[in-house]
């Protein structure tokens, strides 16, 4: 079998480093949920530390908890 990656004993489970957000990526997605071409309708208006409005300039880092 081959390596899976780091094993990290104290969760008992293989882990991945975290990469970088893609915000193109992210911003796409939900583009394509906006105009239905998602299985899904869009579930509410965008939140959290992500979301780029007008109103607001972008983010440049973002860094997620493990």
């Amino acid at each position: 079998m081959a390596a899976m990656g780091q094993y990290d004993s104290t969760l008992q489970m293989f882990v991945q480093t975290a990469r970088p957000i893609d915000m193109t990526r992210l911003t796409f997605l939900r583009w394509l949920a906006e105009h239905g071409k998602l299985e899904h309708r869009v579930a509410g208006p965008s939140s959290g530390p992500l979301v780029v409005t007008p109103l607001t300039e972008a983010v440049t880092e973002i860094s997620v908890a493990a």
